[in-house]
């Protein structure tokens, strides 16, 4: 079941048809989003795909995380794959609270410290050691950066905030969560089915620009591929495909602002096996061209 040629193999993920883009890589869980506003108790816990970030700047709040009481105390970070149920039900005082939903593809490809990374993907909860790495002036500052149509912008905001995690690495966490998570989730998905796709997903990063299929990614886990497709899905709420074409997409755009390679060169660079599958899938997802893109994107430079 390879990831890319589906024109030679019936065995292919079929791309979704319907109302739903089957490349729909920056819709609510392929962009980064961040909000910076008074937080408000849930009703009732959720969860979906991304990683969460939480940021009170004015007071304590409190989460209930997959059964589990979590504090959060004022100026900390908090940091959480969210596809463990969760609430926040307690404000306190607090007025003013950043939230930021990192697509998982994006958070992978950070040069971050290992062992962030795997508490994260573990379905751990981890907290600053210190308060106060990241400023409300700042938040708000990235989140209207990033509905700007500047792409280089966007690309910088991307960058800073990328590096707002990794000084979180730097600067030490607490580890909240370990070995409480029970063996299914309030959402459904099983303890081991997290720790299966967790494993997907570390795959899946070191090896998307590669040819790449489901064969392969079950094989590493040592799963039945129509089951290591099912609970990808299940806990990404994105099939394989679209997971891994978001980072092969998100790699080509920055290759098109930042290098001179040729169209093609960056196409075999991001994992696409032809030109003409990169264009079309670019022109998907995107809306342009790989080269209307990279002419966007570098007029837009000159003019920072």
């Amino acid at each position: 079941m390879p990831i890319e040629n589906n024109d030679l193999n019936p065995d292919y993920i079929e791309i979704e048809h319907g109302t739903t883009s089957p490349l729909a890589l920056y819709s609510a869980y392929q962009r980064m989003e961040i909000e910076l506003r008074t937080p408000e108790a849930m009703p009732m816990p959720h969860w979906h795909g991304q990683v969460e970030v939480n940021i009170p700047f004015d007071g304590n709040v409190e989460y209930l995380i997959n059964g589990e009481k979590i504090s959060v105390e004022q100026g900390h970070i908090t940091i959480f794959w969210a596809c463990v149920p969760h609430r926040l039900i307690s404000v306190n005082n607090c007025t003013s609270m950043a939230i930021f939903n990192l697509p998982m593809h994006l958070f992978l490809s950070w040069p971050l410290k290992k062992e962030l990374i795997n508490h994260i993907t573990h379905g751990m909860v981890v907290k600053s050691h210190f308060p106060h790495q990241v400023s409300p002036l700042e938040v708000a500052r990235w989140q209207a950066e990033l509905t700007q149509s500047n792409e280089q912008i966007k690309q910088i905001t991307i960058e800073e905030i990328s590096l707002m995690i990794k000084r979180f690495g730097f600067m030490g966490w607490d580890s909240l969560l370990i070995n409480k998570v029970p063996k299914t989730l309030n959402n459904g998905v099983s303890k081991h089915s997290q720790f299966y796709v967790s494993q997907m997903l570390e795959f899946i990063a070191e090896n998307y620009d590669k040819s790449l299929s489901v064969n392969q990614i079950a094989e590493h886990v040592k799963l039945n591929p129509n089951y290591a497709m099912g609970i990808f899905q299940s806990v990404m709420q994105l099939t394989m495909k679209q997971y891994i074409t978001a980072m092969r997409i998100n790699h080509a755009r920055v290759l098109l602002s930042d290098s001179d390679k040729t169209v093609f060169d960056i196409a075999l660079t991001a994992g696409f096996n032809s030109s003409s599958r990169f264009y079309d899938t670019f022109r998907k997802v995107v809306g342009m061209t790989p080269q209307k893109y990279r002419k966007k994107t570098q007029a837009q430079l000159h003019r920072i």
